[in-house]
């Protein structure tokens, strides 16, 4: 009799360890933590040394206070429906395709392919090009630890940590999650929140605002968020890779910075 507990004890324990990871949650709440998982402010890995051409209008003093990184931030949302936020609508569909046997797996990778190499192509400077690829391979390593059951994630993020492809974040955000079964407009919203969310905290740094105020300015975007989310489905190929030409200059000139807080 006194040994019962004991035995209770290991018995919960290893039943407990069988049923660690992620597949063992419900899929509609798997998908649900997937998507809070993939919006977390350190994600991606990375984000921090990365400022999308911002840095260029800080030492302009075009932004320097909340009001002016509010109007920054904004316009920035805007032209990523056209870029980032298109590529992950395009990865969740595939993703959802997969999880509905709607396509093979061969079919899905050669899109990913395709959208991999788009993504690449349409980020005319180099700096922000190499910053994409560079968190998308660090992201490639993130994806299968949080959707361990996916072969075309495992198989798409594989060849992008050993170069075969170029990577992308917004990619393997939108695969992730459409393969979860993620309504496509909620994987897009939370690709996009998760963007704000990084690019507000390396304002905070930047600028710098205090945290409350970086905080009210989150608040502050979750419209445009939810504007461009909703804009994006409207979409399509042909309007991939289109750009505000003030942010792409700026984001250019940053290259040339002799001095620089951040990496683009």
């Amino acid at each position: 009799m006194q040994n019962t507990p004991t035995k209770s004890k290991k018995n919960g324990k290893k039943a407990e360890q069988a049923e660690t990871g992620p597949q063992h949650v419900p899929s509609a709440v798997r998908a649900q933590l997937a998507m809070l998982h993939f919006t977390d402010s350190a994600l991606p890995t990375g984000g921090f040394s990365h400022s999308y051409g911002m840095e260029t209008y800080l030492q302009r003093d075009d932004v320097h206070d909340p009001e002016t990184f509010a109007t920054w931030l904004r316009a920035y949302l805007r032209q990523a429906a056209y870029n980032d936020g298109l590529i992950c609508r395009y990865a969740a569909e595939v993703g959802a395709q997969v999880k509905t046997k709607d396509i093979d797996e061969d079919t899905a990778y050669a899109r990913l392919a395709e959208l991999d190499q788009l993504a690449h192509v349409s980020l005319v400077p180099r700096q922000v090009r190499d910053a994409n690829s560079s968190m998308g391979t660090r992201m490639a390593k993130i994806g299968p630890v949080a959707v361990p059951e996916s072969p075309i994630l495992q198989r798409y993020c594989k060849d992008v940590r050993e170069g075969e492809l170029h990577g992308s974040p917004a990619i393997v955000h939108g695969l992730a999650l459409g393969v979860l079964g993620l309504d496509i407009v909620e994987a897009v919203r939370s690709y996009l929140m998760q963007l704000t969310v990084s690019l507000t905290q390396n304002g905070i740094r930047g600028i710098p605002i205090g945290q409350d105020a970086g905080q009210r300015v989150l608040s502050a975007m979750y419209p445009v968020i939810n504007r461009t989310a909703e804009k994006i489905q409207t979409l399509g190929m042909i309007d991939l890779g289109m750009s505000s030409p003030g942010l792409e200059i700026a984001q250019i000139q940053h290259e040339t910075h002799r001095s620089r807080m951040f990496m683009s």
